[in-house]
């Protein structure tokens, strides 16, 4: 097959990283955080601090640079982790997809951008749904390559309906732009002849995504080894853990491994893989810090400043993961201890972001945290404060898997309550950059703690403060607990480690 320069390559997504313990998904989350087509796709790709993934930019950027491309833009849709996404709109949103994609006529490839761990009121695989409806518009001629975040649940169907999965190796996920620029290439490779072969195997491990990091740790092992067995044979190998609180019978740590035309070497590769993984699962276990323990630790170093600032990460209540960024357990327990110099970020609270804009700077009133919400996680808690400092939230990220990205917190506004200043946001986003913080004047540098709504992102963003040694993860509840034992599940393929701690598994026959 001759190459193809300047190849037509349709781009779309959806990007839902659903718990399935959390509120719904609807149209108006996706409208707020980005769904966009046609020609106001392709501007936003075209930005110099575009909204779309960094995949895409990445994708983009390297098929510009190793021959151009003509851009098909069809459809992109994503909000921030949340409950299943709204049957209607999903069902809306692929009706937008086959009438765009249909309509451009023949392409020469297609590259879908996906989180990869989406669920539906009334579909368990949108994402396998999404990519059927795609493979079944081009044929099975048509290149079809794809991009997934490593917490994403693969099943048979997306890996049978493309040519190429690519997820990410790095957690937090400052990769994004890299394996969009690794997808564009191997699909260079396939318009110019190259046939893949897949091999695919789910091992019955749920990991929680506390244990998931990639600097060191069990599922850094996996990763590191997968990669240093890409070769002549191998295009690419993905390890895609899962995400373990969408309840899906799709769950569990899935390995792909994509060769050149070899079968045997994909089978070889995807089976030692597999084998790897489910000896090392007594090591995904999840070492959390009480919320009395972790308030004597503030304590001490709010009393001392030869001790080190401490971060304490409030991953039960994670946005990263669907949680809602509002539990108040940390706040209520850190202000009652009179603790100074900490802030909290970020808040979602658009009925208080609301109250501070309308007060204005140097208000002083009672703050009443959730006064709008019913949910049981997001109990209420009040307190007297000041507005410090508004904004309307607009910013670019500077660090992480954020840098270079435009970043929306809505109405914003830094309002002190005690010692703790809290960031409080009208749109739900996860606290992945110092930025959100800085934008209202925080000076992260000089303080003696931080609570983040984040599970493990803000990592690669705060490390120029803080160092590995210096956060607390904090058991707290939240939808977004690692404690696996505390979430009702109801979907998820039985037996699956660790919810059955003594079930015994082989991958033999399984590839």
């Amino acid at each position: 097959m001759p190459a193809i320069d300047r190849p037509r390559v349709a781009i779309l997504g959806f990007s839902l990283e659903s718990n399935g313990f959390s509120p719904i998904a609807t149209k108006a989350a996706f409208v707020e955080s980005y769904y966009l087509t046609g020609e106001a796709l392709a501007a936003d790709i075209a930005r110099a601090a575009p909204r779309v993934m960094a995949t895409v930019s990445g994708f983009v950027a390297e098929m510009e640079r190793t021959g151009g491309l003509e851009l098909v833009p069809i459809a992109v849709a994503r909000t921030s982790p949340s409950g299943p996404a709204d049957q209607a709109f999903f069902d809306e949103f692929m009706g937008e997809v086959k009438t765009r994609l249909e309509a451009a006529g023949p392409v020469d490839a297609v590259y879908i951008s996906e989180h990869g761990a989406a669920s539906a009121t009334g579909d368990h695989d949108p994402d396998g749904t999404l990519f059927r409806l795609v493979r079944g518009i081009v044929g099975a001629n048509v290149p079809v390559v794809a991009t997934l975040d490593l917490h994403a649940n693969v099943s048979e169907e997306m890996v049978a309906a493309t040519d190429l999965l690519v997820a990410y190796v790095t957690n937090p996920h400052v990769d994004q732009f890299e394996r969009g620029v690794e997808t564009a290439r191997a699909l260079r490779e396939i318009l110019g002849g190259v046939r893949t072969a897949r091999s695919f195997v789910r091992v019955p491990l749920l990991p929680p995504s506390v244990t998931l990091l990639t600097a060191a740790g069990p599922y850094a092992d996996l990763i590191s080894y997968g990669q240093s067995r890409i070769d002549a044979r191998i295009i690419n190998v993905s390890i895609c853990a899962g995400f373990f609180l969408t309840d899906s019978p799709k769950a569990g740590m899935a390995i792909v491994v994509t060769a050149r035309g070899d079968q045997s070497a994909a089978d070889a590769l995807a089976h030692d893989l597999a084998m790897r993984a489910w000896a090392d699962r007594h090591r995904y276990v999840p070492r959390l810090t009480g919320i009395d323990e972790a308030t004597r630790r503030m304590v001490s170093v709010a009393a001392d400043p030869s001790l080190p600032a401490l971060a304490f990460a409030d991953v039960a209540d994670n946005p990263g993961g669907g949680g809602r960024s509002n539990t108040t357990w940390l706040l209520e327990a850190f202000h009652a201890a009179g603790v100074t110099g900490v802030a909290l970020g970020v808040f979602n609270d658009p009925a208080l972001a609301r109250e501070a804009h309308e007060k204005g700077v140097g208000a002083r009133f009672l703050v009443r945290f959730n006064r709008d919400e019913t949910h049981e996680m997001s109990r209420p808690f009040a307190a007297e404060g000041e507005v410090i400092a508004l904004s309307d939230g607009k910013c670019v990220g500077r660090r992480g898997s954020a840098v270079g990205r435009a970043l929306d917190m809505g109405a914003a506004a830094r309002i002190r309550v005690g010692g703790i200043d809290v960031v409080v946001c009208s749109i739900r986003i996860q606290c992945t950059d110092p930025i959100l913080l800085e934008s209202l004047g925080i000076d992260i540098a000089g303080l003696r703690g931080l609570i983040v709504k984040s599970r493990g992102h803000f990592r690669a963003g705060f490390d120029e403060f803080f160092k590995g040694e210096q956060i607390v993860e904090v058991d707290a509840p939240g939808l977004t607990t690692p404690i696996l034992s505390r979430l009702p599940y109801r979907n998820v393929s039985r037996p699956i480690y660790p919810l059955d701690p003594d079930m015994t598994w082989s991958p033999s026959g399984q590839v």
